[in-house]
């Protein structure tokens, strides 16, 4: 009877091995290859490759510890290698376990918040494979772990040998053939399993091939040079770029802890549970932070997987039960570290022979002395270049962040992901700026696609580093046709009903940089702020403008400035105010217009022809019905030149005195035109009289009235023409009449006095300034439409002047400002030429006259090479005066600026 059998799920019994081998080795698949022959020259192939197989051999030897093996799983493949229709077909089959369907399935898939035994049993629960678990240290949850485009095999040898723990396969004993008579078993240490109940296995040296016993022959005994020394180093963005996050481990005499093995492995020392607690969103499913123990750990396992092999022993045997994860120990060996008390681990074994000869078995064990652990061999899978990625979020949340600005996403690969918080882990976002509490940020939002890459090509550790548009996630402007712009548009959230904006439109002609804000807009400049606009600028404000400015404000206008106040405008000034307006100055108040001072002085002038002035203590109150002036203390009027009361009745109530202080009276000097009236009681000197001669006129012989007046003044001549010009002022000097005529005899009386200045007039002389003032040399009723203050009237100036340009600022001041209507001036020697000019003042012409820049710009005008009359011409003009030549004979022609 053979020794040597097959098992088919399909229960093919025809086949008979004829040669067979075993290879057997820690953490690896068996391979059972066998070659048989059958009767049948057309055996179905398709009924037993892919289905369950076992491969049965009954052991030779007498005395054996364990009488029979079975290797069970499947048959991975199985070909004809001859066929014989009237003998016996020769076929080769492998017969592997049934963890290498594991090899055939390929898969991109994500685990989270799970520790590496528990992903391993999930993934061989899919395959319906329950291992002997043999576990005996506690291991850590991992925040992520991706099976990027491994083999179920491949992913889960990769994570066993990052946790340090083996696999095997054992043999049950048991009566039949099935697979269940061999399990995988996870250990992370096979070096402490029970030893071979049978005790040390003999050591025979020349053993006879028919021994009845079993035994270990062809010893050898190995000592490699290894690696004593592993550094780990990590990277946590949590901590201080400078913290060194380092783990080492080291073994073995000195000489070998020269030999280092560094890697840097980012997020190796990463484990969940972690001491967290500061960012509760970041650690929303789980506190995953670095662990140093598990770091160090990691290096020790890594060291022990590096130098497992550093000591061990072949040998040939005939046992059949010496597979990987036993512990056995030789007895009989000459060699001292091969005691019978030294265990040994059988980590690979081979097993080979045909079916009519004696079987040869070969096995390599490592001292048990040592842990034992997988090298780290399966290599990790790299992600070259970037890959696409939609954000994702709990349902409703337009944003989903976290307190580093990390964000979580679908990946296209991801079949098993739903498009929710829990398709991956946080990723961090890469930003165009990154400094502490500065920098630049925009969290990438629910829905919008995303470029992905990896840290080190590991897809454990994604990082965003860019964002795409799609047909979903349009590009904000109209494209090709605004090709120009360029900008940042966000979007409001939750809602999406408005945006922020700042763009750039490039398009040559009409660039333009646009900023608009949703809502409110916030601007910040710690010291100064400089904006120039070169052509106009424009504001539009829809309900309120606050202007705070801590210390002064000015502003420059080269030209007109209007303002436009719908209702009240109220200016709250803490100090003075200073106002210098070159011409003129217009208010134009549609009711009343109030100035007040201090407490109870001020005035108001109100839309009913009514004008208050008060100082709280005395007030002029002027109405359509007069004048009055009321003062609590006294009044007193006082004049340097003539003061004249005259109206239809002249009332002085004072009692119960009334006193006329007549005795430092000068006499008299007003120049009358026309005749004198009779006066009223008391009279005086003068009084009564008439004069006709326009030179004793001038001279100051005719009357004046004490205390009475003149009841009426007659105006001679064509000096009318002048008063009906004043009667109703130029608006402008532009506006001015060419010409004005106050009379020839008017005009000759003036002549006669100015070369020839009388006694008389020389009373009127004033000190230092040499001119003679001429008042009045028109009134009367014609000007009665007037202003009372109206008068024509001005210095006469008897020093030489030889020309215009000679007048001083004090001159030119005297000439305008004498009188509210014109004045008149004359310009060169007594008794030589003289020039003579009127200037007569406009509606535009402000109250009072700065003489001084008048002639400073009538000079500089003059400098220029234009004459002296039409230079003063101008100047006065922008002062709201116009400026006329005399004839000497009482006629006047506007000189053109």
């Amino acid at each position: 009877m053979s020794r040597l059998s097959l098992w088919f799920a399909s229960r093919e019994e025809s086949l008979s091995v004829r040669r067979f081998a075993v290879r057997e080795q820690m953490s690896s698949l068996f391979e059972v290859t066998i070659l048989a022959v059958s009767e049948v020259e057309d055996l179905n192939l398709d009924g037993i490759v892919g289905k369950a197989a076992a491969f049965k051999v009954e052991s030779n030897v007498l005395h054996s510890l364990v009488p029979a093996r079975v290797w069970a799983g499947l048959c991975a493949q199985m070909e004809q290698v001859q066929a014989e229709p009237t003998g016996l077909s020769t076929y080769r089959l492998r017969i592997v376990p049934s963890l290498f369907r594991a090899t055939l399935r390929r898969n991109n898939r994500i685990f989270q918040h799970l520790s590496i035994p528990d992903i391993v049993l999930l993934l061989l629960k899919e395959w319906e494979i329950e291992p002997d678990v043999r576990l005996n240290a506690k291991y850590p949850a991992y925040e992520y772990r991706v099976q990027y485009g491994e083999t179920d095999f491949a992913f889960l040898c990769r994570l066993l040998e990052e946790a340090g723990i083996s696999f095997y396969f054992a043999h049950r004993p048991g009566d039949g053939m099935g697979a269940e008579l061999t399990r995988l078993v996870l250990c992370d240490a096979p070096q402490r399993n029970e030893p071979r109940s049978a005790g040390p296995i003999a050591y025979v040296d020349n053993p006879n091939e028919a021994a009845g016993r079993e035994f270990v022959s062809e010893v050898v005994v190995s000592h490699e040079v290894r690696p004593g020394h592993v550094t780990l180093r990590d990277f946590d963005f949590r901590m201080r770029p400078d913290y060194q996050l380092l783990a080492e481990a080291k073994d073995g005499p000195d000489d070998e802890l020269r030999y280092e093995h560094y890697h840097y492995l980012p997020g190796a020392f990463v484990v969940e549970p972690g001491k967290g607690g500061d960012t509760p969103v970041a650690d929303d499913r789980g506190v995953a932070r670095v662990d140093m123990k598990e770091a160090e750990a990691l290096a020790t396992r890594s060291l022990e997987g590096e130098r497992r092999g550093r000591r061990s022993v072949r040998y040939r045997t005939n046992a059949l039960d010496l597979c990987p994860g036993v512990v056995l120990s030789i007895g009989q060996h000459p060699r001292k570290e091969l005691a019978p008390g030294q265990a040994l681990l059988v980590v690979a074994s081979s097993f080979e022979g045909e079916h009519n000869r004696e079987w040869t078995t070969t096995g390599e064990a490592v001292f048990a002395s040592h842990p034992y652990r997988p090298a780290r061999r399966t290599p990790r899978p790299r992600v070259v270049g970037v890959q696409s990625a939609i954000v994702v979020g709990p349902p409703g949340e337009e944003i989903h962040t976290d307190e580093f600005g990390r964000v979580r996403v679908q990946f296209h690969w991801d079949r098993e992901g739903r498009f929710s918080d829990e398709s991956s882990c946080w990723i961090r976002v890469s930003q165009g700026w990154a400094g502490s509490r500065y920098g630049l940020i925009a969290i990438p939002r629910v829905g919008q696609e995303v470029l992905v890459d990896f840290f080190d090509g590991d897809p454990d550790r994604p990082v965003i580093v860019g964002r795409v548009y799609n047909n979903t996630t349009r590009v904000p402007y109209t494209l090709p046709a605004e090709k120009t712009k360029s900008g940042w548009k966000s979007d409001s959230s939750p809602g999406s009903n408005g945006f922020n904006e700042l763009s750039f439109d490039d398009a040559a002609g009409r660039e333009l940089i646009h900023v608009q804000a949703q809502r409110d807009y916030s601007e910040i400049i710690k010291h100064d702020q400089r904006s120039t606009v070169l052509s106009n600028r424009s504001a539009s404000v829809g309900a309120s403008d606050a202007v705070t400015v801590g210390g002064s404000q000015s502003f420059s206008v080269l030209k007109s400035q209007s303002h436009t106040i719908g209702e009240q405008q109220t200016n709250n000034i803490g100090a003075g105010r200073t106002s210098i307006i070159g011409t003129s100055d217009t208010v134009d108040a549609g009711d009343s217009q109030n100035v007040t001072v201090g407490d109870g002085v001020g005035y108001t002038i109100n839309k009913d022809k009514t004008v208050q002035i008060t100082n709280g203590v005395a007030s002029i109150r002027i109405t359509p019905e007069g004048i009055f002036i009321d003062a609590n203390g006294n009044l007193e009027i006082s004049a340097g030149g003539l003061l004249k009361l005259s109206g239809a009745e002249v009332q002085i109530d004072g009692g119960p005195n009334v006193f006329i202080n007549t005795t430092s009276a000068k006499a008299p000097s007003v120049a009358t035109i026309g005749k004198a009236k009779a006066p009223s009681a008391p009279g005086g000197p003068g009084s009564g009289g008439a004069t006709s001669v326009a030179a004793e006129i001038l001279r100051g012989g005719g009357a004046v009235e004490l205390p009475g007046g003149i009841a009426d003044v007659e105006v001679r001549g064509a000096a009318l023409g002048l008063a009906r010009a004043a009667s109703s002022l130029p608006l402008t000097p532009a506006a001015a009449p060419a010409a004005l005529q106050i009379g020839p005899a008017a005009g000759a009386a003036i002549q006669e006095e100015v070369r020839a200045p009388s006694s008389p007039l020389a009373a009127l002389v004033r000190t230092g300034t040499g001119a003679v003032e001429l008042f009045r040399l028109a009134k009367g009723e014609s000007l009665a439409s007037l202003p009372s203050t109206l008068d024509v009237l001005g210095p006469v100036l008897t020093e030489p002047r030889a020309a215009l340009g000679g007048l001083s600022a004090s001159d030119l001041g005297s000439l305008v400002n004498a009188g509210s209507a014109a004045g008149i001036v004359h310009v060169g020697g007594a008794g030589g030429q003289v020039a003579q000019f009127l200037a007569l003042r406009t509606a535009a012409a402000p109250r009072s006259v700065n003489g001084g820049a008048v002639r400073a710009e009538a000079q500089a005008t003059e400098a220029s090479g234009v004459p002296a009359e039409r230079a003063y011409a101008r100047a006065l003009s922008t002062q709201g005066v116009a400026l006329y030549q005399g004839d000497m004979q009482g006629g006047f022609a506007k000189v053109e600026p």
